[in-house]
């Protein structure tokens, strides 16, 4: 099941709770599924879709409440389970001059940020992509990039673990927000938090900052 809006509409329901779309000025449009394999594998099919229609592809986030075939880098395996985390990819088009390396860890540093914001969890960054609590890791960033022409676009996968036992996202290094800080966390209040915060930083990057920052 699909639920879209466009940024400027009202509200969005997701995991039991909502999400305000019309906070944000980068993205434009929003899809929540119910489940889908990869959400970073439907982002580069709907980019393909685009290319072959020589059509211009908006800012476009898709979220799903599972991922059966979630994966890091490397076609590494990230287990997302239904009601434990957010797993989304969002979508748009780069630049020539645009750094995507740095863009991956400034993404990261962002969610960082939105975790601490909403949970007053302090995660750090492990280069370049990843967050961890200590030894735990606790999300993960996966950028994939694709040309046609002159034409790029860049899917950027985030996995966050939010809910339950780390047990139950298999693994004995991940953890979750919950085991972290010892209370329950409601996903939506989570999945606006990191949207707010990456929409705002890709609209005001500062590249020169970042660089140094990271």
């Amino acid at each position: 099941m699909s639920r879209p809006a466009a940024a400027g509409t009202g509200s969005i329901s997701f995991a039991g709770g909502s999400l305000e779309p019309a906070r944000w000025t980068v993205f434009e449009n929003l899809a929540c599924l119910a489940t889908i394999p990869s959400s970073n594998d439907l982002a580069r099919e709907l980019i393909d879709s685009y290319f072959q229609e020589e059509q211009v592809l908006p800012p476009t986030v898709l979220v799903a409440d599972e991922q059966p075939r979630a994966r890091g880098r490397n076609g590494r395996e990230w287990k997302a389970p239904k009601g434990r985390g957010l797993y989304l990819t969002f979508v748009r088009a780069v630049g020539t001059r645009e750094p995507i390396p740095l863009l991956t860890i400034a993404v990261a540093g962002w969610v960082r940020e939105a975790v601490q914001e909403v949970s007053g969890l302090a995660a750090r960054l492990k280069w370049p992509n990843d967050l961890y609590v200590e030894r735990r890791k606790l999300a993960g960033i996966l950028a994939e990039a694709r040309t046609q022409g002159d034409d790029s676009y860049l899917a950027m996968g985030i996995g966050v673990n939010v809910r339950g036992a780390a047990d139950d996202l298999g693994g004995p290094d991940a953890t979750t927000i919950e085991k972290e800080t010892g209370r329950s966390i409601a996903l939506a209040p989570v999945l606006q938090a990191v949207l707010d915060r990456v929409d705002r930083g890709l609209a005001h990057p500062d590249w020169p900052r970042r660089h140094d920052e990271y």
